[in-house]
């Protein structure tokens, strides 16, 4: 068989160029191989490593189960960094009995009416006739506005809260009030009095909220807040277990004592305030400090008795323990 030039020059171009890729070929494959074994050899080892080691599961968070129409508890460190530990329906609102007297207290010592050292205010029949938690006050007495608000929040008394409210006019006083909610943003937040009693003669429903004093447990976080930061004496006579009251003769009026149950159940309490009315049932504020200068915020609104409102209160508190 003949082979003419031009096949014969084409063939011996492919054979050539054959044989020179075929050491690159072959080390591609090489290196590959030997790439591949070393892969495989690593992932092997990898997994014989990892073959006794579980993965344990994600922890799952503690459920509480509260007794309350509603409550918060929330964390904030030195740094003012917040965390809300637990919330249970925390921006309803809801009447919030004696715990207005937070806001009560905080008019008295901003407004220029009153000075606390100074100012003595004669108690009315109208002050006295207030129900529930009493002063021992009668019509008459020469008090200071100091060891009125003394009073008022070591024994949560009606009749001292409406005779400091009754020096500006208690309408005025009132207003007062919701103008600083306002100014705090307090959103879900209004007063009607000055002592958080119930209206007479009226159930609490959603529909006639407008009727009581009420607040949310969220909107009490950032009242607390506000008075740990600017009037921090608020909480410190909320802590004292008594208090000697002396009327404008200098003589003694009675002993205030405190009857507030988490200053003797609950341990590193820096503050607090309690309320009870029939619609509003048993509520709590309550702010307490750990070794690191954690502050825990901790509100709890409409429980059914003030014994199932330190349950409660303790449940909350047990809870953020074990987070």
């Amino acid at each position: 068989m003949k082979i003419s030039n031009g096949m014969n020059k084409n063939l011996k171009v492919f054979l050539v160029a054959f044989f020179l890729s075929l050491p690159f070929w072959l080390g591609i494959n090489f290196f590959q191989n030997s790439l591949e074994n070393v892969f495989y050899s690593q992932i092997s080892q990898a997994f014989e490593e990892m073959s006794f080691v579980k993965i344990p599961p994600r922890p799952q968070k503690p459920k509480l189960e509260l007794q309350a129409k509603s409550a918060i508890s929330v964390k904030i460190n030195k740094f003012d960094r917040k965390k809300i530990l637990f919330q249970k329906e925390s921006n309803l609102p809801l009447p919030i009995a004696s715990l207005t007297k937070l806001m009560t207290a905080i008019i008295v010592l901003e407004d220029s009416n009153y000075d606390s050292g100074k100012t003595w205010v004669t108690i009315s029949e109208k002050a006295v006739s207030q129900g529930e938690d009493s002063g021992n006050l009668k019509i008459g007495d020469k008090l200071s506005v100091k060891d009125l608000l003394y009073i008022m929040l070591i024994e949560s008394s009606n009749d001292a809260a409406w005779a400091l409210a009754e020096e500006i006019g208690v309408k005025d006083f009132v207003e007062k009030m919701n103008q600083k909610a306002n100014e705090l943003r307090l959103e879900s937040t209004h007063f009607m009095n000055p002592t958080g009693l119930d209206p007479e003669d009226t159930r609490y429903s959603p529909a006639n909220l407008e009727d009581f004093n009420y607040s949310s447990a969220e909107d009490l976080v950032g009242l607390a807040q506000y008075i740990l930061n600017d009037y921090p004496i608020i909480f410190d006579i909320s802590l004292k277990m008594s208090y000697e009251i002396l009327d404008n003769l200098d003589q003694f009026h009675h002993l205030a004592v405190n009857k507030n149950e988490f200053l003797r159940e609950i341990p590193n309490v820096i503050g607090g305030k309690t309320g009870f009315t029939e619609e509003a049932g048993a509520c709590i504020l309550l702010l307490l400090e750990d070794e690191k200068e954690n502050t825990f915020f901790n509100v709890i609104l409409g429980t059914s008795s003030v014994q199932n409102r330190i349950e409660q209160v303790q449940k909350l508190i047990n809870y953020r323990a074990r987070l």
